[in-house]
């Protein structure tokens, strides 16, 4: 029955593939019934259709994990709720290793399962055969089985999500191309098709490797490039029974799963073919590229290797199609930070179908709610710095994206495409001192310095890595002397104008209103009274602050203060990152250096904890910044980018003798997890409170006015805590912890880790981790129990504290 498009909606959603499907299935579900989801073919004409239907739980993270493992649940009662098949079937997942360091890998997937209730197998070779007779298991170490993976045909189940769409009132059109969009006042205001104009409240893009291009059009920035993705189906094979597991040799860069009797080959291969988006025809419906048997041998002839009757078998169809992937390799999800209510889910890399559940129920609670229902913040979209969309960076980071997802997530790695991008002004000094960089939001930055003689190169590994020592040593100097790190990635923000304080006040949690030359430590509050920004706000004159955050929070933490900010007030919100360079000296000599430096007076009395100065370095003039994130004396110097240069110079000359040391964000992270400071994105979200994270002390609750997240916050804190930040160290020296390790408590997982790294200064490894306990996590109950941490599905005895291990009086910080 033909319908015709209204002009008038309160949602619109671009794209009718499994993500555009499920977000309006979802947005039914939460009872709006006024959603129209536009298609510019058929549904699931542009990549959906092509997928090859995986079904996982379990990812590399808890978020991704968190998205993907609601999908099993979702689509196994789909069809019963619509009466349309989705072919889901749990046949199981059954992931194998080649290598040791690998079956490492997967063993530590294994313990992230636990935490979730997720049933996980750890198979040896042996064991794998019984569930794989065709498999060569002398070319593997181990594997695991996970029994409620499975797989399902993309087309139905994309089908099945449109058609309970329809059953609770949303409305598609198919063959309704969209144009463009028109926004006013900053909102999106219309959604422009070809057979007309849609006003509407909010719009959603789902538009697959066509996003970047859509959303450009209002100035929306969607880092994605496409690539070719390409798999091989073989004729039926004596054998083949129904229900094998699917098989993910990511050693060997191939998934190989069971389709009726025949064998389904899939790559990730190391090196990809990216592929430009405006090479496809205009009307790309269920199209189809052109066979690379030169470029799929590598894979195929790995996938023979484990499964060796694919060498005799032949081939029905080479599929070739076009996917979309990201710079970091994850999706991109969320509220545009250019144009309110305008959000964008795309850049699946290749995982729409086994995320798309997932997905379509956390865009549609925050598109419902105006916030993140859960933590999305290693998907949103506001990570990505502007630049990112430049198309050549694009196109040599996807070359390497697409085989990320196979490769080894080792600790630390580090990409190595589309680098450099940006650098600090120290770039090149830092290099001569054998400085081994890493990237965060395209920064190079140095993580560690190579000894002399040593190449900076990392040798990953699960264990201690082969930069392990040298931290060590950038550790110690700054606990018991003075080390120098280069934070010019900082981003700043000046909020300047009559009504900064008023507006300050109201997006954060602290009081902001303090006299000049104070620095305020604060979080920012979503509604819910989840931590959206961890910064400080300084007062540099009546009317004018500035706002310091991570570098990997620039677009983000300033898309939050420009959004919340009263559209009458009286000032400006003015980026100044790239114009300061941040020089950090920490250490117990830290002020016996800058004496050497400054003629101004450092001393405690003079200078105390928490101020910033004005004062004079070498040839220049910095704002000296009394704050630290190592939990040792010291400094951070803010220079304009011309001078940073000869400051540091000097520095390292007038620090020899007092035992300088060069120190990278290895050591400033080992360094903040013994002292026990929080990072956003790891210990700290807009799914967490100040309450549960220890960050109470930073809320003036008393002695300031309403703020945003105030009223949440009241009702939480009169509540008992039962979740809650803990402080973990490990027994025994050797041990390793990361992030996303199981904390058991009596034997019993009651949460996970958050973050982990070494402690230096007191022998073994330090991790954060939130504890649950439906009767509240008190003191007592945090000391009371024997506690392990579970590494690569071996337990480690630990000891749990509410204070950090380090200087919990912070005595250290303030003389």
């Amino acid at each position: 029955m033909s319908q015709t498009l209204p002009s008038q909606a309160e949602i619109v959603i671009v794209g009718g593939g499994a993500i555009g499907c499920s977000i309006a299935y979802h947005l039914a579900k939460l009872g709006h019934r006024d959603v129209i989801l536009l298609e510019r073919g058929t549904l699931t004409c542009g990549t959906s259709w092509h997928a090859a239907g995986l079904v996982m739980q379990l990812r590399a993270t808890h978020t991704m994990t968190e998205l993907c493992r609601y999908s099993a649940d979702l689509y196994e009662t789909l069809e019963a709720e619509t009466g349309q098949a989705t072919g889901f079937r749990r046949s199981g997942s059954l992931p194998v290793a080649r290598t040791e360091a690998r079956f490492t890998e997967l063993k530590r997937l294994a313990s992230l399962g636990r935490y979730f209730d997720v049933p996980v197998d750890i198979l040896t070779p042996a064991e794998v055969a019984r569930h794989y007779p065709l498999m060569d298991v002398g070319r593997i170490v181990g594997g695991l089985f996970i029994p409620g993976d499975g797989q399902t045909n993309p087309i139905d189940t994309t089908m099945a999500l449109a058609k309970g769409a329809r059953m609770n009132g949303a409305r598609i059109f198919e063959r309704t191309a969209v144009t463009g969009f028109e926004t006013a006042d900053g909102a999106i205001k219309k959604v422009r098709t070809v057979q007309g104009d849609i006003s509407c409240d909010k719009a959603v893009l789902c538009g697959g490797l066509w996003s970047r291009d859509l959303a450009a059009t209002i100035g929306v920035h969607v880092p994605l490039y496409a690539s070719e993705h390409m798999y091989v189906t073989t004729a039926p094979i004596d054998g083949v029974q129904p229900n094998l597991p699917v098989i993910r040799d990511t050693d060997g860069y191939v998934y190989i799963k069971e389709d009726a009797g025949k064998l389904l080959v899939g790559a990730f291969e190391p090196v990809c073919k990216p592929l430009a988006v405006e090479s496809l025809p205009a009307q790309f419906e269920f199209g189809e590229l052109p066979e690379d048997w030169d470029h799929f041998a590598l894979p195929m002839s790995k996938a023979m290797e484990l499964v060796p009757v694919l060498e005799k078998a032949q081939i029905r169809h080479f599929l070739n199609g076009p996917e979309s992937f990201t710079p970091d390799n994850k999706f991109i999800l969320g509220e545009a930070p250019e144009v309110r209510n305008f959000f964008v889910a795309a850049g699946f890399n290749s995982q729409g179908i086994l995320s798309a559940a997932g997905v379509g129920r956390a865009m549609a609670d925050w598109i419902s709610s105006g916030e993140q229902q859960m933590d999305l913040s290693e998907v949103d979209i506001a990570r990505f710095a502007r630049f990112q969309v430049n198309r050549r960076y694009l196109r040599e980071r996807t070359a390497e994206s697409l085989g990320l997802l196979y490769a080894m997530h080792w600790p630390h790695r580090q990409v190595e495409s589309a680098r450099p991008a940006r650098q600090t002004p120290l770039h090149e000094r830092l290099k001569t001192r054998n400085a081994c960089f890493g990237e965060t939001a395209g920064w190079e930055r140095a993580n560690w310095y190579a000894s002399a003689g040593t190449t900076p190169a990392y040798e990953y590994a699960y264990g201690r890595q082969n930069w392990f020592a040298a931290v060590g040593e950038e550790h110690m100097a700054v606990r018991e002397r003075v080390g120098l790190f280069d934070l010019s990635s900082f981003a700043k923000f000046e909020v300047a104008g009559p009504d900064a304080e008023r507006e300050l006040q109201r997006l954060c949690g602290n009081n902001i209103a303090v006299p000049v030359g104070r620095i305020v430590y604060t979080q920012m509050f979503n509604t819910r009274g989840g931590i959206q920004a961890d910064v400080t706000v300084s007062r540099l004159a009546e009317d004018r602050f500035w706002v310091v955050t991570a570098a990997a929070n620039q677009v983000r933490d300033l898309t939050w203060i420009r959004r919340n900010i009263a559209r009458d007030a009286r000032l400006t919100v003015t980026d100044v990152t790239s114009g300061y360079g941040v020089l950090s000296l920490m250490g117990p000599r830290s002020r016996d250096l800058l004496a050497r430096l400054s003629p101004n007076d450092f001393s405690n009395e003079a200078f105390p904890f928490g101020t910033l100065q004005q004062v004079e370095i070498g040839f220049a003039l910095a704002q000296a910044f009394r704050v630290t994130y190592v939990g040792e004396l010291g400094w951070e110097l803010y220079l304009p980018s011309e001078f940073v240069g000869p400051v540091f110079d000097l520095i390292e000359a007038e620090g020899r003798d007092l035992g300088l040391r060069l120190a990278g964000y290895h050591a400033l992270d080992s360094l903040r997890s013994e002292k026990g400071y929080r990072h956003w994105g790891h210990d700290i979200s807009p799914a967490d409170s100040p309450w549960e994270s220890g960050l109470g002390f930073a809320v003036a609750l008393k002695a300031k006015g309403d703020f945003i997240g105030r009223a949440a916050l009241e009702a939480l804190k009169a509540k008992p805590l039962t979740r809650r930040l803990v402080h973990f160290r490990m027994q025994e020296p050797g041990p390793i912890l990361f992030h996303d390790e199981p904390i058991y408590r009596d034997g019993r997982i009651v949460g996970r880790l958050t973050s982990g790294s070494y402690g230096y200064a007191i022998g073994s490894a330090v991790g954060m981790g939130y504890v649950e306990c439906a009767d509240g996590v008190t003191p007592d109950f945090v000391t009371g129990g024997s506690y392990e941490i579970e590494i690569a599905a071996e337990r480690h005895p630990a000891i749990a504290s509410l204070q950090p291990f380090y200087d919990p009086k912070s005595a250290r910080i303030k003389v």
